[in-house]
């Protein structure tokens, strides 16, 4: 058994412009495993405002060769409990753990939704749009036939709603909005959201900072916008402590540890209420990390995984948005990118 990483840089179609800052793309580390004969990847995205880096995702895959070795001669999908996990290094495990199961699933010649609960429901799809997208904006709406979504992202400066109001004029597509953490002041914000509301907004994402539990609180008291948590969640521990502050959740496979953790997360949120909004994301990813995370969106109320969109050197082939509708292949597979 072989366990190798693989660095990788992937470019955004234009720039990303966040509360964050803007970038031009994200490095992404490939978890490549190889084992009688049978070659499968693992992905770990990794932009710069967390903590991961490429070192100490190696240095911490490499200490679970023992682990994986173990789980290659099981059914991994039966041995939950085994699997290397840790929270410090949550992208490192999803990419590991994807390895494994990719894997084992190659081996089989089988997919993964076959382990997977699998619902008939079919989520709403998003497409992201930042502010840097608007001279592009008609190259986005050739896209909007697939969606049923706009999720734009605001910044927490001053023409945040000039620039929402700019979009409207363009389309009537209903949308989201993600403010990734941009205000610092509740009020500010609960200003902002009313005004979104008038503007046929669906919900509200992360629009004050991460440890702010009290203030996503108070605003929840006060629209009835659906206020959804991303930052603010990240593990299960996290939603299990902090569900109470939220209307949802958006769980993504990079922040939760892989694609176990995020199926705990969901049925917690299904356990404790059955209105609690449910959304499967990503962060910066090819195909080949969205497709994990696509086999749990049946169970979700939304999927944001339009990430494969968003760049132009996908290395990975095999998941497809057609007609509002997510398209998996049995296999994802390298394409012309993967220069490894």
């Amino acid at each position: 058994m072989k366990l190798t990483i693989l660095p990788y840089f992937l470019e955004f179609i234009h720039p990303f412009a966040l509360a964050h800052g803007t970038r031009t793309g994200t490095q992404l580390a490939f978890v490549k495993l190889e084992h009688n004969t049978v070659v499968a990847y693992g992905e770990a995205s990794l932009p710069p405002y967390r903590k991961e880096t490429i070192q100490t995702l190696t240095n911490w895959v490499n200490k679970q060769k023992n682990e994986v070795l173990e789980l290659l001669s099981e059914n991994p999908f039966e041995q939950t409990a085994k699997f290397p996990f840790s929270k410090e290094h949550p992208s490192a495990s999803a990419a590991l753990q994807s390895a494994i199961l990719n894997w084992h699933v190659q081996a089989n010649k089988t997919q993964l939704t076959n382990y997977v609960k699998q619902t008939n429901q079919s989520p709403k799809l998003t497409l992201t749009i930042t502010k840097n997208d608007f001279p592009f904006i008609d190259e986005k709406l050739s896209l909007t036939e697939h969606f049923d979504y706009f999720k734009i992202k605001l910044t927490g400066t001053s023409n945040d709603l000039e620039f929402v109001k700019s979009l409207r004029l363009k389309t009537s597509l209903p949308f989201c909005i993600d403010i990734n953490q941009g205000y610092e002041s509740k009020e500010k914000a609960i200003h902002l959201i009313s005004a979104l509301n008038q503007l046929n907004c669906i919900l509200i994402e992360q629009p004050l900072k991460d440890y702010d539990h009290e203030g996503h609180y108070w605003l929840k008291q006060r629209t009835e916008l659906p206020i959804i948590a991303d930052e603010s969640i990240c593990l299960y521990n996290d939603l299990v402590q902090h569900y109470e502050a939220y209307s949802g959740v958006n769980v993504k496979l990079m922040k939760c540890g892989g694609l176990f953790q995020a199926q705990q997360m969901l049925d917690f949120a299904s356990k404790i209420n059955p209105n609690y909004i449910k959304l499967i994301g990503c962060m910066s990813e090819s195909s080949l990390g969205i497709s994990m995370a696509a086999v749990l969106s049946s169970q979700c109320n939304m999927a944001d995984l339009d990430a494969p969109y968003l760049n132009k050197n996908n290395p990975f082939d095999g998941f497809y948005i057609e007609n509002k509708k997510i398209k998996l292949a049995k296999n994802i597979t390298p394409n012309k990118f993967f220069c490894f």
